[in-house]
């Protein structure tokens, strides 16, 4: 196997600002009315992040390909996020390499699956021409004749490590000759992805609270979304197909709309990422268009079990992450997670450690943050259909009329409708968001998926 990473740091983020308040502007609003019958399919996906987004992505591109005949209004999709823009999580402050390894055997199909789509859209939309991104070496630091334990391990990377060098490390490290030096992987390459003209709106500051069924279908009428105003407006849209991919909320989200589900969706709340920050890079590299990026991992020479790897970035900027963090509970919206300031100051001075400084040299940082990342329990991605009689009776809006048929509503659908989940992608929602975009999007179409998903559904 060989290896594409790339530095997509805002992968969906960066372009979809470029285009989301166009699409706002020229798209007419969906709007709900029950006297009146709707003849065309809504699907409502509840999370703007990567997975959200992909998941966006890749069923616009199937519906805008296989209905343009059958459909002479096509399909819509509606892409609902609390927070007032994209990737407002763990998906706005990734590192932002990928490649098709390091996971389990159960997700290893997956991996390798969106790591070929990753590569079709990188040629696809010439990402490295027009967004700068550029392949990336990792290199891996331990102490000569070191016992511990690796990490990353030496099975995380597609082939052995490859002993090199010190020399061989970037500038900006401040090496010691006490140090082993490790390439786990190399190659370059990048990707992209992107949602411009095909009809995928969004609503910020905004909630899925309830939702009604159809009669005599396993799919829905409509959902009620409430708006973070003032006056917490609300207003309710037409949906068959309901989406949950809200990252380490979609728990909440599951809970709030089906309190009386069977099953639970299982995530872990208060597992927190970690901090990260950004700095200027003591030694800028000379601008080239077709050099690579570098990520050193530098957990086995720190004291007192730290982690810390350093990557570099385009604009002559360093990302420090895999820093540890205080827990906290998951806070209510992903915009309310604030970096721990102690936390940062340890990071900083820990990396004048190895960083290539003078003892008085300012290390300007900015960018700070922190993030959760969607572990799910157990720790795997979740990409399911939910059998309808697990989930009880649903949260109801108030105040509506009486619900239609599915047959009244729309008589010709293409998008099966019912609940789906596309959550638990943990660390590596940036490298699976294309195939867990496409393989969801298959199921929603009822199409046999790309890979096996029967050990990804929800458990009870």
């Amino acid at each position: 196997m060989d290896f594409i990473p790339s530095i997509l740091r805002f992968l969906y983020s960066a372009h979809a600002k470029l285009f989301t308040s166009d699409l706002l502007q020229q798209q007419a609003d969906i709007v709900y009315d029950p006297s009146h019958p709707i003849d065309q399919d809504v699907t409502v996906i509840s999370g703007a992040g990567i997975i959200g987004l992909s998941r966006a992505y890749y069923l616009a591109l199937s519906l805008k390909e296989s209905t343009a005949a059958s459909f002479p209004r096509p399909p819509k999709i509606v892409v609902v996020e609390p927070s007032p823009d994209i990737c407002p999580g763990a998906s706005g402050g990734a590192t932002g390499g990928i490649g098709d390894f390091g996971f389990s055997d159960l997700v290893s199909p997956l991996g390798e699956l969106s790591y070929s789509l990753h590569k079709d859209l990188a040629l696809s939309y010439q990402c490295r021409k027009n967004w700068g991104f550029r392949g990336q070496n990792i290199f891996r630091v331990t102490p000569k004749n070191f016992t511990g334990d690796l990490l990353p391990p030496d099975s995380w990377s597609p082939v052995p490590p490859l002993h090199t060098d010190v020399s061989n490390l970037p500038d900006w490290i401040k090496t010691s000759d006490d140090w082993s030096v490790q390439l786990l992987a190399s190659v370059p390459h990048s990707s992209h992805i992107q949602c411009q003209d095909l009809g995928v709106q969004f609503r910020f500051n905004s909630t899925a609270t309830s939702v009604q069924q159809a009669d005599d279908t396993e799919g829905f009428q409509s959902v009620t979304v409430e708006f973070r105003t003032p006056s917490l407006s609300s207003k309710i849209i037409p949906c068959k197909a309901l989406v949950i991919a809200g990252g380490p909320w979609s728990a909440n989200i599951f809970s709030s709309l089906f309190p009386e589900a069977i099953v639970k969706l299982r995530m872990n709340k208060t597992w927190s990422a970690g901090n990260h920050v950004r700095v200027r890079n003591p030694c800028p590299e000379i601008p080239n268009e077709h050099a690579n990026s570098t990520q050193v991992f530098l957990n086995n020479v720190l004291p007192d079990s730290n982690t810390m790897d350093i990557t570099s970035f385009l604009d002559d900027s360093l990302y420090l992450g895999g820093w540890s963090a205080i827990p906290e509970p998951l806070p209510e919206y992903a915009d309310n997670v604030k970096p721990q300031q102690a936390e940062i100051d340890s990071l900083l001075k820990m990396a004048r450690q190895y960083l290539s400084l003078e003892p008085n040299e300012l290390l300007e940082a900015f960018d700070i943050g922190r993030c959760y990342r969607p572990l799910a329990v157990p720790d795997r991605p979740i990409i399911t259909r939910v059998k309808w009689s697990l989930l009880g009776t649903p949260k109801k809006p108030q105040n509506t009329a009486p619900p239609h048929s599915m047959a009244q509503l729309a008589p010709k659908s293409a998008v099966l409708g019912g609940l789906y989940i596309k959550t638990g992608h943990n660390s590596d929602g940036v490298t699976l968001g294309p195939g867990s975009g496409k393989v969801m999007s298959e199921l929603l179409l009822g199409q046999n998926p790309s890979v096996p998903v029967s050990a990804f559904d929800i458990k009870s």
